[in-house]
């Protein structure tokens, strides 16, 4: 499911683009990024298993 969220530590989110409420995040009145997670953990980068 599509939903936004805050990518400056506030960990905000929202169904609705919008900008960023918290007052205290780095991020405050920045637009929010779209996020597509079905798992909740909001990663913005794809995970990948290399081996070490």
């Amino acid at each position: 499911m599509k939903h936004y969220i805050c990518t400056g530590g506030c960990k905000g989110v929202s169904d609705k683009p919008g900008v960023c409420q918290a007052e205290g995040c780095p991020k405050h009145g920045q637009p929010l990024t779209e996020c597509n997670c079905t798992d909740g953990k909001h990663e913005t980068e794809p995970k990948t298993d290399t081996p070490k």
